[in-house]
């Protein structure tokens, strides 16, 4: 790995897109980056549009802008939860307006 390690999350609910969640996902790890799933629970399961699960290693209340380099948003039916849910607002927010 020639780059700096980075922290990587990326959003997970119900009905996420499947290679738009791991793809991203299991290619950041192989080049070294921590890369977690952010979900409104953390340690809930959510069911991608083609049934495959995906357990949130983190929860939406435990995680500060300020600690993630990136953050990746899969589609799907997914975005629709999230953006009725202030905490998610306010995360991508602030990782936009703080040049991520």
């Amino acid at each position: 790995m020639s780059t700096k390690q980075k922290r990587v999350g990326i959003l997970t609910e119900f009905n996420y897109e499947d290679l738009e969640l791991w793809y991203p996902y299991y290619r950041l790890k192989e080049e070294g980056h921590e890369t977690f799933t952010i979900g409104p629970e953390k340690g809930k399961t959510y069911n991608s549009k083609h049934g495959y699960p995906c357990k949130a290693e983190q929860g939406i209340d435990d995680v500060k802008h300020e600690d993630l380099d990136a953050l990746i948003i899969p589609g799907g039916f997914a975005p629709d939860y999230w953006r009725r849910d202030k905490r998610f607002l306010d995360l991508v927010r602030n990782v936009y307006q703080s040049g991520k």
